[in-house]
């Protein structure tokens, strides 16, 4: 197999590593899977044994944390898992060599060019949070029951967004559907928008939940607005635009109230991949050159 081909399977053999968690979460089936992307992935030159470090470390990690551990053993345990998944997202651990798929295109006048990468790094701060227990739904009938909740939430949040970044200046209206549409939708769904929720949400805002107390409006308000500020933080090293943050926040907010009202992880999947979506397609992508 040529190389294009090797990376194609590794990336799909990490899509199917995250898709099982809701098919059956099975140690032999997204474990299989995953052996399958480490060893494309190495041939590819996608990954290095170095790698297998801060991989190894936060299956470790997450494993631990499942257990019953509490206080401060359990306050440095997340610090660290923290810490390992900001390394990751930010790619700056070694042994990473990820898939460049779109180099500075401009989708639309007065956009900012951007690149698209496949990354086989950041995956990981999501993965393990989804194959190792955390609460998914199991069968349609829930879905439809999420859905029905969830929908309204969904459509007034993108409103806020959507009418918030117009009145920001940061973007336009700039309908248009590029030929890499349906990559940038299935890309953005499984490697961006799930991987992003299971880690701010599943891990971020319930490990907030808890510390403090696990019970009432405040912790799910206070929990919801520290994951928020952190995940706007994080984008700073992006965009370090006052106004940019600041809709990050917003969405941040928005996800993860979704998020702590439905208690479905699904529910700010959905939301966060709809609102990235409806950006792509119907507004500047991913912000106006003059914003800047």
């Amino acid at each position: 197999m040529d190389s294009y081909t090797t990376s194609a399977l590794a990336f799909f053999a990490l899509a199917m590593t995250i898709i099982s968690a809701w098919v059956k979460r099975s140690a032999w089936i997204w474990g299989g899977f995953l052996i399958f992307a480490f060893a494309l992935g190495y041939f590819a030159k996608l990954i290095e044994p170095i790698a297998m470090a801060p991989i190894g470390g936060l299956l470790i990690l997450h494993s631990l944390l499942k257990g019953d551990i509490k206080g401060l053993a359990r306050f440095i345990l997340v610090l660290l898992t923290i810490a390992v998944s900001l390394g990751l997202t930010l790619h700056k651990l070694p042994g990473f060599n990820n898939w460049l798929i779109v180099e500075k295109a401009q989708l639309t006048e007065n956009a900012t060019p951007f690149s698209l990468y496949l990354n086989f790094d950041k995956p990981f701060i999501g993965i393990f949070v989804l194959v190792l227990g955390f609460p998914l739904l199991q069968n349609l009938q829930e879905f439809r029951k999420m859905l029905k909740v969830a929908i309204p939430l969904i459509l007034c949040g993108i409103a806020i967004m959507i009418v918030t970044s117009l009145y920001s200046g940061l973007i336009a209206w700039a309908p248009k559907f590029p030929k890499i549409s349906w990559f940038f939708a299935l890309e953005n769904l499984i490697f961006v928008s799930i991987i992003e929720e299971a880690f701010w949400r599943g891990f971020v805002q319930k490990e907030c939940f808890r510390l403090f107390g696990d019970k009432g409006f405040l912790a799910g308000a206070g929990a919801i607005f520290l994951t928020a500020a952190l995940f706007a933080a994080l984008h700073y090293f992006w965009v370090a635009s006052i106004p940019f943050l600041g809709l990050v926040f917003i969405a941040g907010i928005i996800y993860g109230t979704i998020y702590q009202y439905t208690r479905s992880l699904e529910a700010s999947i959905l939301c966060h991949w709809a609102f990235n979506l409806t950006h792509f397609i119907c507004f500047t992508y991913p912000v106006l050159q003059t914003a800047l």
